[in-house]
């Protein structure tokens, strides 16, 4: 899903500029992640709560930082700072 027409807004305002469509398909970044990856039909997956879970992708990240929840590797909506949620475990919050 792409930034919401108010979340584009709040982009331009703080000077981002949006990713486009294929960077938006990538994997998110592991370089900060606190887990071990594993590479799963050529995309990276964490363990969470024993079961192996496929990182969210780029365009997912986006859509979190501008928003007011983020999932877990679980699917769970916890706020962004969570410990468990997607940007605390890719070391971005």
């Amino acid at each position: 899903m792409a930034l919401l027409p108010e979340q584009q807004l709040i982009a331009k305002v703080v000077g981002y500029t949006p990713m486009t469509d294929s960077e938006g398909r990538e994997p998110a970044d592991t370089s900060l992640c606190n887990r071990k990856i594993e590479i799963v039909d050529g995309w990276p997956h964490i363990r969470f709560a024993r079961e192996l879970c496929p990182l969210p992708s780029m365009e997912d990240i986006e859509e979190w930082v501008f928003d007011s929840i983020c999932l877990t590797p679980a699917e769970n909506e916890v706020e962004p700072d969570h410990p468990d949620s997607w940007l605390s475990i890719l070391g971005m919050i």
